[in-house]
């Protein structure tokens, strides 16, 4: 072989190498995203006594319950006392509202209310279809429901009772 062939052969030949390698090094630096290491999460004693924010429940609770699919009512209030355990709920309703609509919402906001006290507090457990998770176990709940001037409902469920509608 001619040398002049041979440099070419060999320029090739390295042009190659480098080209793989370069390759080669770009595949294995993929970005990596957030921490590999495991956040520390601490959870209080059971005996520990966390107390609820009302007014940021109260908050995300009117953020989760759509009032499009509950037209019928025209205020909701929710309010409690750590000191008591009980969670105060007002609900102000418009005439007509069947004994069925009225158990789906408020199905849906007992729900709701303890889903955002297991937020502040990871020792309560969610709701699910049947339940309404373990805040209810440590809370009271006083409602009343209005029309108007009149009360339509005004119960108090002790804590660990089950609720006069489902779940």
């Amino acid at each position: 072989m001619n040398r002049e062939k041979k440099n070419g052969l060999h320029k090739v030949g390295i042009y190659i190498v480098v080209s793989g390698l370069t390759l080669l090094t770009l595949s294995s630096c993929k970005p990596t995203y957030g921490t590999k290491e495991t956040p520390v999460m601490t959870t209080a004693a059971a005996d520990v006594d966390i107390p609820m924010d009302f007014d940021q429940i109260h908050d995300d609770v009117l953020d989760e319950m759509n009032p499009k699919d509950y037209p019928f009512v025209k205020n909701l209030n929710i309010s409690g006392d750590n000191a008591s355990k009980t969670v105060e709920v007002q609900v102000e309703i418009v005439d007509n509202v069947s004994q069925e609509a009225l158990a789906v919402f408020m199905d849906e906001l007992m729900k709701n209310i303890a889903n955002e006290a297991f937020i502040q507090d990871f020792r309560y457990t969610k709701s699910t279809d049947t339940e309404y998770g373990s805040f209810f176990r440590k809370y009271a709940v006083h409602y009343i429901i209005t029309k108007g001037e009149e009360t339509v409902e005004d119960v108090t469920v002790s804590p660990g009772e089950k609720f006069p509608f489902k779940a």
